[in-house]
């Protein structure tokens, strides 16, 4: 019995060895693929690292043809490109800013040629068409329509989700009215209470915007006519208590908010 059984187990231990050799030299699931690239993106947007916003993009890219997670590698590069457009923009690089703004708005149409009702692409492509007309006012005729398209889109389809209200806050504040204006501060409060209370459990999904939200809020207030330091800084320093490495609101926000300048 046991010259017999010898074999038997020999073969499922060389088994056993190649699988685990497979195993150790197989890509990681496409799933765990794309939290590693959301969470590469996510730190290096904090840290305004353009080298891991790509290294980041270059992953999600990677997944695009992925049956599971290819749309939501889609959307997620866009925002990459947009967090990456912010920093050109920073540097005063218009042309590359437009150039990542455009290749980040051709992903999400493509999200949206599969997925029409996702308010979610509906609100990251009109940001990221607003941030195009920043950057080149020739193409106003082109974008501002679509902003307002892809707006009432998203209100009318994704009404709760803190990105989309954020979207219609920002474009409330930006009314030359003053009452619109005051309206769009209490959106941008709104927006704060559903992120405080955001709770979702698939990763794939959106959910950036606590302590993003706060460091640009600060920033509104600084540009408020009169600025209004006390709720700029109320607001960075909640951003900075929970992400103390906030490039934007230690480098660009804080030291405003000392002199008092927009």
């Amino acid at each position: 019995m046991h010259s017999r059984s010898t074999p038997f187990l020999s073969a499922a231990l060389l088994l056993g060895a190649l699988l685990c050799s497979a195993a150790v030299g197989a890509a990681p699931p496409a799933h765990e693929r794309f939290i590693t690239a959301k969470h590469a993106a996510t730190e290096a947007n904090y840290h305004n690292d353009q080298t891991g916003l790509r290294a980041a993009l270059a992953g999600f890219a990677a997944l695009e043809a992925d049956p599971d997670v290819g749309d939501h590698a889609r959307y997620h590069a866009a925002w990459t490109e947009w967090m990456l457009a912010a920093s050109k923009f920073q540097e005063q690089q218009p042309a590359e800013a437009v150039a990542a703004l455009d290749s980040g708005a051709d992903r999400l149409r493509q999200v949206l040629a599969a997925h029409p009702d996702d308010g979610e692409a509906h609100a990251l492509l009109a940001w990221m068409l607003m941030a195009v007309y920043s950057g080149d006012r020739n193409r106003a005729a082109e974008v501002v329509p679509l902003v307002r398209e892809h707006r009432q889109r998203a209100l009318a389809r994704s009404p709760t989700s803190p990105r989309v209200v954020m979207l219609d806050a920002t474009m409330l504040f930006y009314s030359p009215q003053p009452e619109v204006r005051a309206k769009g501060l209490a959106r941008w409060q709104e927006t704060l209470r559903l992120l405080e209370t955001e709770k979702n459990a698939d990763p794939t999904l959106p959910d950036w915007g606590r302590t993003l939200a706060d460091g640009w809020l600060a920033n509104l207030y600084l540009t408020m006519n009169p600025p209004q330091p006390a709720e700029a800084r109320l607001h960075a320093e909640k951003a900075l208590r929970e992400r103390p490495d906030f490039w934007y609101v230690k480098t660009q926000v804080l030291p405003r908010i000392g002199s008092g300048s927009p």
